[in-house]
């Protein structure tokens, strides 16, 4: 069956479209006029032959669905779990966010623990790989699929990062960067956090060397590295920045720090637009400095994200999360516990964004970087059909994966 929706107002990557209907399967078939979708509907309620059916987005944006690349957890589950049901629970919750697709976030934890949880992670990803194989009809792996957002497999945070900056880390599992470590699960990883300096020059340049021609994105993060370490680590090939800002060394007018190189280069940094991790004027910087095209928001949530403000844990440790923080007993902050939708009204708030930018920031540079913006991340014909549509604070009405819509909000009619 062919669906449409119609009345919405279709964000592309550089501006809005209204009076046009997108037209999908599990794929994105095209953009077309109203006129065009109704004159098929009045003749034959069919396009090409194929039945049609109409979902009326009712003045609300169209988007493809949010990609977030960091997140550890959601809805009492975290990644560390492996558990049977783990991805699933946090996939279904992601999805009422209006994220269809994201990487699973591991901890510096014991590295068979990191392997559980990886190989968890790569389960799921094959599933999803034979899905998409499938000739027509439902295949008995459907009853596998996970029930909202799609897993694109993982975000290794840790352990290879420096124990000044930790972070809500642990420091007892803190190893040097040694890319045999991670080998089995280079199918798997797509994005390694590094901190550069605790590595002699040659051993950074080898390691990022070698996650790159296993098509890794090396991110420096969890670092204290100085200014000439950080851009030396992105002349050698790392180009990503893991929730710039924090847990790293920041800027000062004589040492511009890993936030100085951040940016005085093009690297990616991604952004937890919460309004505690970055404070909003800072926000406004990093978009008046790096633009649409070269920030990625993210949510680095736990699992206590859409859950009562209380006791929780990430990576071991005990965290309270209250008033909207999770901080450990000594007061770090453990991630945080916002959603997608929530981080892009923020941040739109914050800096005067337009839709389309901040749409941009969870979608398109989001799929760029991981080699697949042929597949999702867009509108665009061929695209997968994973779409969100939002009101104008944000709020998710439906989310479509493949086509398949998977959660509709109950006010939305």
């Amino acid at each position: 069956m062919v669906q449409a929706i119609v009345n919405g107002r279709l964000v592309l990557s550089n501006k809005i479209l209204d009076g046009c209907a997108l037209l999908f399967d599990k794929k994105i078939i095209g953009i077309v006029s109203r006129e065009t979708l109704d004159a098929a509907w009045e003749n034959e309620k069919a396009w090409k032959g194929e039945p049609l059916a109409l979902t009326d987005a009712q003045g609300a944006y169209v988007s493809p669905g949010f990609l977030n690349l960091h997140i550890h957890g959601c809805a009492g589950a975290d990644t560390m779990d492996a558990k049977e049901d783990t991805l699933s629970v946090m996939s279904e919750f992601l999805a009422k966010t209006g994220v269809t697709a994201f990487l699973p976030t591991t901890m510096t934890c014991d590295l068979p623990a990191v392997y559980k949880a990886l190989t968890r992670i790569r389960e799921s990803m094959t599933v999803m790989a034979r899905r998409r194989e499938e000739k027509g009809g439902l295949q008995k792996e459907d009853a596998n699929r996970l029930p909202g957002a799609k897993v694109l497999g993982a975000y290794l945070e840790g352990p290879f990062i420096s124990s000044a900056y930790k972070g809500a880390q642990k420091e007892e599992y803190i190893a040097a960067a040694d890319f045999e470590l991670i080998r089995d699960f280079a199918d798997v990883i797509k994005i390694a956090v590094l901190a550069p300096e605790t590595l002699a020059r040659e051993q950074m340049e080898n390691f990022v060397a070698q996650c790159r021609a296993h098509k890794i994105v090396v991110s420096l993060g969890h670092s204290a590295a100085g200014y000439e370490e950080a851009l030396q680590a992105i002349e050698t090939g790392a180009s990503h920045v893991t929730h710039v800002c924090n847990a790293m060394t920041g800027l000062h007018h004589r040492k511009p720090g890993l936030v100085g190189a951040a940016l005085d280069s093009g690297v990616t940094c991604e952004l937890i637009a919460d309004n505690l991790h970055v404070h909003p004027a800072v926000q406004r910087l990093f978009y008046r400095s790096k633009g649409a095209a070269e920030l990625e928001l993210i949510t680095d949530s736990m699992r206590a994200c859409g859950l009562p403000d209380g006791i929780s844990e990430l990576g071991g440790q005990t965290v309270l999360v209250k008033d909207g923080a999770a901080r450990l007993a000594d007061g770090t902050l453990a991630g945080s516990v916002v959603t997608m939708d929530r981080a892009m009204a923020y941040f739109r708030k914050n800096t005067g964004a337009s839709v389309p930018e901040v749409v941009r920031m969870v979608t398109e540079n989001q799929a760029q970087e991981l080699g697949l913006f042929e597949k999702i991340g867009s509108l665009s014909p061929g695209a997968a059909a994973d779409l969100a549509i939002f009101n104008e604070d944000f709020t998710i009405c439906r989310t479509f994966v493949d086509g398949r819509e998977v959660y509709r909000n109950p006010d939305f009619r």
